[in-house]
């Protein structure tokens, strides 16, 4: 498995044994590749954090990779950050995880989405299904769909553990072609508690063997900066209570 999104880096140069831990449950898992970050405000280069990452993996023979990347919050003012392409997964120029702040109304995204493919990024959505703004405006994460971004659903969301508007928005997504890749988010903090590997559990019992597979494929072409698949995407409709109409 490849999961896009963490907090797998050790925390200080001092803490590099809780990040072994950490990484040969990951392992255990069945997770090959992380996308790891020290923190999502930070928006300096994380290339030194990373390299570090790996030579105490390969030190360890802890057969995991780290690569470079994060989840950036946006808002209005995000556009105007200069040399945008170090914050892509992987450096590769290609992907680009994009959080969004709980309290905001991101009727700006739609701007970042089309600066973004500007400069030849893709932006992904991460956990849409957790935001009160999609939970109630289903149709606006369709629209950026449309538009080219992507989307990231939660690990803990499918396998219900983040609550149950989340996992009913969560497979709402699935069904209607709204959703890409999943990632776990964990840190060296909440790794114990991974679900990435159930959730795939979760979408196979729910639909198939190749669904599942297909997130899979895509968690590893945004990595190496390739096409990921997807479907043309559908509006969520609202449901109607019995008796009306």
């Amino acid at each position: 498995m490849i999961d896009i999104y963490t907090y797998m880096m050790p925390k200080t140069s001092g803490s590099t044994k809780e990040f072994q831990e950490a990484a040969k449950f990951l392992t255990d898992q069945g997770v090959k590749v992380v996308m790891a970050a020290p923190h999502e405000t930070d928006y300096s280069p994380v290339s030194m954090y990373v390299d570090e990452a790996n030579r105490v993996l390969e030190s360890q023979v802890i057969p995991l990779k780290v690569v470079s990347g994060k989840r950036v919050m946006v808002n209005e003012r995000f556009i105007q950050t200069a040399n945008r392409s170090f914050l892509t997964i992987n450096d590769t120029n290609k992907y680009m995880l994009l959080g969004v702040p709980q309290k905001d109304k991101p009727t700006y995204l739609e701007h970042i989405v089309y600066e973004l493919q500007l400069d030849g990024i893709v932006p992904i959505i991460s956990e849409p299904e957790r935001h009160p703004y999609f939970l109630e405006n289903k149709d606006e994460l369709y629209q950026l769909v449309k538009q080219g971004a992507i989307v990231q659903l939660a690990s803990d969301s499918i396998v219900g553990a983040n609550g149950k508007k989340e996992k009913k928005a969560a497979f709402q997504f699935i069904e209607h072609q709204l959703a890409h890749v999943i990632a776990s988010g964990v840190s060296i903090d909440t790794y114990r508690h991974y679900s990435l590997d159930k959730a795939y559990e979760v979408i196979v019992k729910a639909y198939s063997q190749e669904k599942a597979k297909m997130f899979m494929q895509n968690a590893k072409a945004i990595v190496e900066g390739e096409g990921i698949q997807m479907l043309p995407p559908e509006r969520v409709k609202k449901s109607k209570f019995l008796g009306l109409f």
